[in-house]
């Protein structure tokens, strides 16, 4: 259905297109038929949103400077969508900005954790926030998860599963490029919400579900969504889960009271550190 939306909203821009001009001025039909596309934009998921950029971006690069017309029908459309979908993210973000003060004023100083997140985990953010964003996940666990798995490192691990260490993928070894780190980060966001997706259909009627989107996380949920991540300690999926490796979420836990020196930073501690960055952004 997403491609055939674009197709045609590329067959209307494409129906526009004329001989080259030095300076271009549309006309008032032109500028209806072009706000007749932004409508049909204004309606599509965040996710759809993104694609759409992406897709109006790479054909304005192809087409850039072959004719006035089309480069700028493609180029309003691109900067269109990009500002819709970021509009939409820093309400987002705004709505959250409470909730996850809140979640680190009470956590911060119980898990005696120091420092700052790795300037490592810092890099490619807004391609990190933009995907977390579009598929309504928490950046700041995208950003945990990343460190956990690859402490962060833009390379192709000598595995072949990527920086999230997903063992049904192969992305070979050697370069990271900005185009596979983006398919490994989607992969990662689709791996993780079949797994709770199939937590959640199995502890649907006792009331237990994991709940994780951009605007934020429980603790809980985090607890329960690295189980399911790196593996159970029992043998089902059914309730109150916990990790098969307590250490994989948090330095010292046992029975869900965190003590001692923090040795390393997992999950939760390098979830804070990234929080507490997006909160002085």
């Amino acid at each position: 259905m997403k491609k055939i939306s674009l197709l045609f909203l590329f067959w209307l821009v494409f129906t526009l297109w004329v001989q080259t001009r030095a300076v271009y001025t549309p006309s008032a039909t032109e500028t209806q038929q072009l706000a007749a596309i932004k409508n049909t934009l204004n309606t599509v998921s965040n996710s759809d949103l993104l694609w759409y950029y992406q897709q109006f971006a790479s054909l304005a690069q192809q087409v850039a400077g072959h004719d006035e017309k089309l480069d700028y029908f493609l180029q309003n459309l691109r900067d269109y969508s990009y500002s819709q979908f970021s509009s939409q993210k820093n309400i987002a973000k705004q709505s959250a900005r409470a909730g996850n003060a809140d979640f680190v004023n009470e956590l911060k100083d119980k898990l005696l954790i120091d420092g700052e997140i790795s300037n490592s985990c810092l890099g490619y953010y807004n391609m990190i926030d933009n995907l977390s964003f579009a598929n309504d996940f928490p950046t700041a666990l995208s950003m945990a998860m990343r460190w956990r798995e690859s402490t962060c490192g833009f390379v192709l691990p000598k595995n072949g599963d990527g920086p999230f260490q997903i063992v049904t993928k192969d992305y070979g070894t050697g370069e990271m490029t900005t185009q596979i780190f983006s398919q490994t980060l989607q992969d990662f966001f689709d791996f993780s919400k079949n797994k709770i997706q199939r937590y959640n259909n199995a502890n649907s009627a006792d009331g237990l579900a994991i709940s994780l989107a951009y605007t934020g996380a429980s603790l809980v949920d985090l607890l329960r969504f690295s189980a399911l991540y790196n593996g159970l300690s029992g043998s089902t999926v059914y309730g109150d889960i916990q990790p098969a490796q307590p250490k994989y979420f948090r330095e010292w836990y046992s029975n869900s009271i965190w003590t001692g020196e923090v040795k390393k930073d997992w999950i939760l501690s390098t979830y804070i550190k990234a929080l507490q960055w997006e909160l002085k952004q």
